[in-house]
């Protein structure tokens, strides 16, 4: 494919994701408190006019339809947003609980990715194309210079195991180091009777972000544009959607980025889902737990 081609897949799958992204959400709330109603639908209008104007004008199918995914990521944003916030979904589910708030949300999550994945089948026109199966778990993952892992040496079932573990272990430790001071939470009883619902949420909300950060770029790009340009899309719409987590911020957005270009490294070289899901899955039982203990959720 000609360099310039490349070029201009790549500028445009650029563009759509920051129009996807948080990134415009931030500037809007840093400068004026909140989103008008009219914020994320008027998102998802526009990147489903991006997708026709690829479609139409450039004949850029791969482009287009990610475009058309991500319009309606965004448009499941807006329907979260809404539901979230009205009185008939807050009814099925306790407000100040664990169970309510955690659960009421990734509920949402599970939900809304029922369309995403409709619309990914429908563009990838296969599950393996989309990286909606479980992948090769033996296959050796490419050299990660900065990682220190070497070309072909480690098979990702191996090293999704054990770089779930490092991540999660890390992401103890930084909590207990920012939040408690390396001090164990007082109420640790509770976690015990909690742990197969957390469980069983880390799998629900890793899977599904996994879909909608992970499956909705690769699925129609992998093919069309560089792995390495790929991953970077990934990794920024992963990582600028954690700018309100925990760490927040400019530094939160490079950790969760950089995890981001991790797990979709994954999913590329295994051409499935398995692998940075079981990564994403043992951070977020640490994650769910440390909220359990520490969120004020009764």
């Amino acid at each position: 494919m000609h360099v310039t081609h490349v070029r201009r897949r790549v500028a445009w799958a650029g563009a759509l994701t920051l129009v996807a992204s948080l990134a415009p959400d931030i500037v809007v709330l840093e400068v004026a408190g909140s989103l008008p109603a009219w914020w994320l639908p008027a998102k998802a209008a526009l990147l489903l006019a991006g997708a026709g104007a690829m479609h139409r004008v450039a004949r850029d199918g791969p482009v287009a339809g990610y475009g058309l995914l991500l319009a309606v990521v965004v448009a499941m944003q807006a329907v979260m947003v809404h539901a979230d916030g009205s009185a008939w979904w807050r009814a099925w589910f306790e407000a100040g609980t664990f169970t309510g708030e955690i659960g009421g949300t990734i509920t949402l999550k599970l939900l809304t990715a029922v369309p995403i994945v409709g619309v990914l089948l429908l563009v990838t026109r296969s599950p393996r194309a989309a990286f909606l199966v479980p992948g090769d778990l033996r296959a050796k993952a490419a050299r990660i210079g900065w990682l220190g892992i070497p070309e072909g040496t480690i098979a990702w079932g191996r090293l999704a195991i054990l770089a779930g573990l490092a991540i999660a272990v890390g992401t103890l430790l930084l909590t207990l180091l920012t939040v408690t001071g390396f001090a164990l939470p007082p109420n640790l009883d509770r976690l015990w009777p909690a742990l197969p619902l957390i469980v069983v949420l880390a799998l629900a909300n890793s899977f599904v972000e996994g879909v909608a950060y992970r499956n909705a770029v690769l699925g129609p790009l992998a093919g069309a544009l560089p792995k390495g340009a790929v991953a970077l899309l990934s990794a920024a719409f992963f990582g600028v959607a954690h700018f309100y987590g925990a760490p927040s911020g400019i530094v939160g957005v490079i950790m969760s980025g950089v995890l981001g270009w991790f797990l979709a490294r994954g999913m590329y070289e295994t051409r499935g889902f398995l692998a940075p899901w079981i990564i994403h899955f043992l951070q977020d039982v640490v994650i769910f737990s440390t909220i359990l203990l520490l969120g004020g959720l009764s």
